[in-house]
């Protein structure tokens, strides 16, 4: 699989070429507000924590919080954009004949290995989803975002019509369910298995039911 947050790379003659001072200071400084943001929702939970809070422990302006981030959401995230990139770049590699669905369930996979490396932080996020009174946090973003880039794939594979914008819907929300649901039941039983085991038996679940369906 891709590594997308490689911080390597090569020249045509294949020298390895290492970031230059501004690079490797950005990433500090992006990795340094990921870090104290993370401490601060372990110390006094997700809600409780504002974007100056985060600025003031990782000792930057709030403005350079913005630099990075979005919004507080996408610190639960931090690689996603990178990540839904990835995803497309995949997705461009699929046979235009094949099924949409398939080409988007083949190209989210990019997802199950980032997940699955981060899988201490996966398990710190879900703990905040269960906390009692705490709204979800960042799960608007991730959700938010899956589905439209989903539904991008989709119109940009068949087009804009009345059934093609329906179809972009649907597909949004099977890849949306699917994702989450394989991602909750891997971090629930321990992340003992491989979540791209457990998205692969979610998804012949997810066969089952659509196949009664049209049976019905």
């Amino acid at each position: 699989m891709r590594n997308v947050n490689a911080s390597i790379t090569s020249e045509p003659s294949g020298a390895p070429v290492h970031p230059g001072l501004r690079q490797r200071k950005k990433d500090s400084s992006r990795r340094a507000i990921e870090d104290a943001a993370w401490e601060l929702f372990a110390e006094q939970g997700y809600e409780e924590t504002s974007i100056n809070d985060i600025a003031e422990r990782a000792d930057v302006a709030p403005r350079t919080f913005f630099r990075y981030f979005p919004t507080k959401e996408a610190v639960m995230y931090p690689q996603f954009e990178e990540l839904l990139q990835a995803v497309r770049d995949e997705f461009h590699k699929r046979p235009a004949e094949e099924p949409v669905i398939t080409s988007l369930f083949e190209s989210f996979e990019v997802l199950s290995g980032s997940l699955e490396g981060e899988a201490s932080r996966t398990r710190q996020r879900m703990d905040m989803m269960k906390r009692p009174g705490q709204h979800p946090p960042g799960t608007e973003y991730f959700r938010t975002r899956l589905a439209e880039a989903t539904a991008e794939l989709v119109l940009e594979r068949e087009g804009n019509s009345e059934e093609a914008r329906m179809r972009a819907r649907l597909a949004s929300g099977v890849v949306s369910l699917l994702i989450d649901t394989a991602h909750n039941c891997w971090i629930e039983a321990g992340a003992r298995e491989s979540l791209h085991d457990v998205g692969e038996r979610c998804r012949g679940m997810m066969g089952d039911l659509i196949g009664t369906m049209r049976r019905l």
